[in-house]
């Protein structure tokens, strides 16, 4: 990511992150559910997302295996 590449980035404080896991778990327990659009658009969002940990090895292929998961 370049400089100014997380501008439009989501961001919170560090005591609200026990709300974006809940936020972020309601949506993997909808995933079967949702719109194929609407599924792409938001691994495109979490593989781009701003986190505290920066690098996670083989992010996009771990979003995409529990998505999987959920699919079935």
């Amino acid at each position: 990511m370049g400089v100014g590449e997380y501008a439009t980035a989501f961001k919170y404080p560090a005591e609200e992150e026990c709300l974006v896991r809940r936020l972020g778990s309601a949506v993997i327990a909808s995933w079967s559910v949702l719109p194929e659009a609407v599924r792409d658009k938001l691994l495109a969002e979490a593989k781009n997302a701003w986190d505290r940990e920066f690098h996670v090895a083989n992010l996009g292929d771990r979003l995409e295996a529990i998505a999987r998961r959920r699919s079935r």
